[in-house]
């Protein structure tokens, strides 16, 4: 019997590919129901190819693909990157939550939280907020960032959108999000609903142990999240890893196979490392191996783009 916890992108996903197996699962989240928070963006093939193992059409939830992705002023051409109604996609994968009693493995899905893995030493989480708007702004993805946090414009559907940013020091949250409003022209205004969240922002290296007893984690918990703060798809990847290692029985496999198969979302985690430490020829160093990826994955962009973008 395996038990998931967490029912976010990382735990459904995993629970429909292992039930589709013929696996005993049950999953349990604290939640009622999924939340709207932000990380309503991915990447397009990326995701298709994924829920397609577990016959979802991802195409049914995709609201819009932005022309440009604009960061610190520099309009970059978007390459796969679309924004699709997270809420509703969770809302259907959503089954009847359950514990079961004595499960032969625990899922650790609970990301930020990771509430049944050890915790991590030396963990960096980013306090982050984030607001639902309406705004008459052509809808292109916007980004304002610095070395310490960024602040980000995602468009939705009829004109709405989520306005958010996140930083290790909290206190400059709220002037990267002035920035960001000045910048592309998004008035402060009433808005719909807010709320308040936390980003892990380690390399998976870092996150270690992946496994622990019997537990195993996955998505967040685990590190799965890129240095531009992309969420979504590493969540998927690395549950696809741990389905195909546990109906294996090769979970010694599992952490060798995160670290090689993520080792993209390694190295831009190792990137805001050395930006934080100012160590900026191991960020120089660690450009053409994040360009190579993302080149292909999110937006076109280039060296020299990218080091105007981050000041080097």
């Amino acid at each position: 019997m395996i038990q998931i916890y967490g029912a976010g992108i990382a735990g459904t996903y995993l629970y429909h590919l292992l039930s589709s197996e013929g696996l005993k699962v049950a999953i349990y989240d604290r939640r009622s129901e999924p939340d709207c928070r932000c990380a309503w963006g991915t990447v397009y093939g990326e995701a298709k190819n994924f829920y397609s193992e577990i016959g979802i059409n991802f195409d049914d939830y995709v609201i819009l693909k932005p022309e440009f992705v604009v960061a610190n002023g520099i309009w970059l051409k978007n390459r796969d990157i679309v924004i699709f109604d997270k809420k509703r996609l969770l809302s259907d994968l959503w089954v009847e939550m359950s514990k079961a009693e004595k499960p032969d493995i625990v899922v650790d899905a609970t990301g930020v939280a990771r509430a049944y893995l050890p915790k991590i030493e030396s963990d960096r989480v980013l306090p982050a907020v984030q607001t639902v708007e309406k705004h008459d702004v052509e809808p292109n993805l916007y980004i304002q960032m610095e070395r310490t946090g960024y602040a980000w414009a995602f468009p939705l559907a009829d004109g709405w959108w989520h306005i958010g940013a996140g930083n290790i020091e909290k206190g400059e949250i709220e002037r990267l999000l002035s920035e960001l409003r000045a910048k592309y022209g998004f008035s402060s205004t009433k808005p719909a609903c807010n709320c308040f969240g936390k980003v892990r922002m380690l390399p998976p290296s870092r996150c270690r142990p992946f496994i622990s007893g019997n537990v195993v984690g996955v998505g967040e918990a685990i590190g799965c999240v890129s240095g531009a703060g992309e969420g979504n798809a590493p969540a998927l990847a690395s549950a696809r890893i741990l389905a195909d290692c546990l109906l294996n029985s090769e979970l010694e496999n599992y952490e060798h196979r995160i670290l090689k198969e993520l080792e993209w979302v390694e190295n831009e985690q190792k990137f805001v490392d050395a930006m934080l430490q100012n160590n900026y020829l191991t960020a120089l160093k660690l450009l053409p191996k994040i360009i190579a990826v993302e080149s292909r994955r999110t937006v076109q962009h280039s060296l020299t783009e990218i080091r105007k973008l981050i000041g080097l």
